[in-house]
């Protein structure tokens, strides 16, 4: 009997899969959404805090990353996890569109009621921005899609 008795049905040896990352890890869809949401989140904070240019520039390097991360996964990964990411750009873009135009305004005609304005257009601007980013934040830390990532309000 030779001794290389070979089976037409053997089984192939086991492979072992590795877990998901668990938490915030930067390998997982959920770390991802849950950076992406942070991200916009600090950069319109830091913006509102750090309004004139030399240190603003901080706020902008932050939402300059937020936007490539967010942009880059933008089609890649769970559908619930590119709703998050749709929804990140978008918060992103129009936040930055407005904010830009109110700053704008104070270079047309300096007056103290177009800097009063444009104020109170940054607040309001930060303020809808952080309750995108939480109720986002929230919705990526229960691994659960955005209802409508391409609207304008939440």
């Amino acid at each position: 009997m030779p001794s290389d008795n070979v089976t037409p049905f053997r089984r192939p040896p086991r492979r072992v899969q590795k877990r998901q990352q668990e938490g915030l890890g930067l390998k997982t869809h959920r770390g991802k959404a849950m950076l992406v949401q942070l991200l916009a989140i600090a950069a319109f904070a830091l913006n509102l805090v750090f309004p004139t240019p030399p240190e603003s520039y901080i706020g902008m390097a932050v939402a300059i990353g937020g936007f490539a991360l967010a942009y880059a996964n933008r089609y890649t990964g769970m559908p619930w996890a590119m709703t998050h990411h749709e929804h990140a750009v978008r918060t992103l873009m129009i936040g930055y569109a407005i904010w830009t135009i109110a700053s704008l305004l104070t270079l047309i005609y300096p007056a103290d009621f177009l800097h009063l304005t444009t104020i109170y257009i940054q607040i309001a601007v930060s303020i809808w921005a952080l309750i995108r980013g939480v109720i986002g934040f929230v919705l990526a830390a229960m691994r659960r899609p955005i209802p409508h990532p391409r609207g304008i309000l939440i």
